[in-house]
């Protein structure tokens, strides 16, 4: 027992310690924008639309125009999970240094089109936020070549290691290739933090939302992934993890074998091909299940089988970013479907698809699908 609990408590040091430059980073970085008030943007926005000779446009200024803030009232824990930033319509921020000037990417791409990389070294001194969308091709920084598509950090060799955290907005799939030649695929309204290169003993990286995982066999690193309620470790396999704060977290395990360590059971479970793993708060349950869907996915489509009908729903509501009402009635909320569609699929094909269910009713509100039983429907 002494031995089990000692590698435990040595698995935990490891993955901790991997993860301290980076948070140590996030919470000096929140307590430098704590001196910073609330940019007047309408105001600010005013003076640049005169000034703008393209849609990418470069400007300084001084402190007191900082777009980065902190809202008065959030806790220290919001601070450390992740950076807290405002993201202004039309432009972004995309890099700080010290307390003095800052610099704003003007881009005239929507938000919601946009995914988002923030850069960071282990200093209070920089930070960088790139914005990438279809209006630059790509973009090359360090050995790094970012796309709309994709981004490809396999020919980083600088010393320095920068944090790196992208956001994937919703209706969007995105590839990350790193820099060991492991493939991450990011779901929609995902959040993904990795090194720009591993240095250390394991290869560390967190994920809130839901990416597929082709993993470079390195025996001698292990690949981490850590979400809120599971760690996941590998030496080279395939495999997806599900792990949106709204919903139950899964593992699941394509080819290969996975060890994933629950720390509030303080368990390990082996996983075989075709296992799933589910956690909750009551527990872990472990089943075989078709792993098509984990391969649709990616490759444009909705595919589920023997899955509840709140579960999909919510995949949905992430990818057309439609808010969700849902009768209050379990045995509608954990009614189970085999359910496809095309993600290029508009929201009103998709809702016809589900109202072709003699028992289903979805109705389209302004950004809100309504999910009741269809009248006189067997419940």
């Amino acid at each position: 027992m002494n031995d089990s609990n000692n590698k435990d408590n040595k698995f935990d040091k490891e993955v901790y310690q991997a993860l301290e430059e980076g948070l140590d980073y996030e919470c000096e970085q929140a307590l430098l924008r704590c001196h910073f008030t609330e940019p007047s943007v309408d105001d600010e926005w005013k003076k640049f639309q005169h000034s703008i000779p393209s849609t990418l446009l470069t400007v300084k200024r001084k402190k007191k125009f900082l777009a980065y803030y902190i809202i008065g009232g959030i806790s220290a824990a919001a601070m450390i999970l992740g950076a807290v930033f405002l993201v202004l319509p039309d432009h972004q921020v995309q890099r700080v240094k010290g307390r003095q000037e800052m610099e704003l990417l003007i881009t005239s791409i929507p938000d919601d089109q946009q995914v988002v990389l923030e850069e960071s070294e282990n200093t209070v001194s920089e930070e960088r936020m790139v914005v990438i969308n279809n209006t630059v091709p790509r973009i090359e920084r360090q050995g790094a070549v970012l796309s709309a598509r994709e981004a490809d950090y396999t020919h980083v060799n600088v010393k320095k290691v920068r944090h790196n955290i992208v956001s994937i907005p919703r209706g969007k799939v995105y590839k990350i290739l790193l820099n060991d030649g492991t493939e991450v695929w990011l779901n929609a309204d995902s959040r993904f933090s990795f090194p720009s290169r591993f240095s250390g003993k394991n290869r560390v990286v967190t994920l809130d939302g839901e990416a597929y995982f082709k993993v470079a066999p390195d025996e001698h690193k292990p690949f981490i992934i850590v979400t809120d309620k599971m760690t996941t470790q590998v030496l080279g396999t395939e495999f997806n993890i599900k792990a949106y704060k709204d919903s139950e977290t899964h593992v699941t395990l394509v080819r290969g074998s996975i060890c994933v360590r629950l720390p509030h059971k303080n368990e390990e479970v082996t996983l075989t091909p075709g296992d799933d793993i589910v956690c909750t708060e009551n527990g872990y349950q472990v089943r075989k299940i078709d792993t098509s869907y984990y391969s649709q996915w990616m490759e444009g489509y909705f595919y589920y089988d023997d899955v509840s009908l709140t579960d999909i729903l919510r995949d949905l509501g992430r990818w057309y970013n439609f808010s969700v009402e849902i009768e209050q009635d379990p045995s509608l909320m954990n009614l189970r479907l085999h359910f496809i569609a095309e993600r290029g699929d508009n929201i009103d094909q998709v809702i016809e698809n589900l109202n072709a269910y003699e028992y289903l009713s979805v109705i389209k509100g302004e950004n809100k699908l309504t999910v009741k039983w269809k009248n006189n429907a067997i419940q």
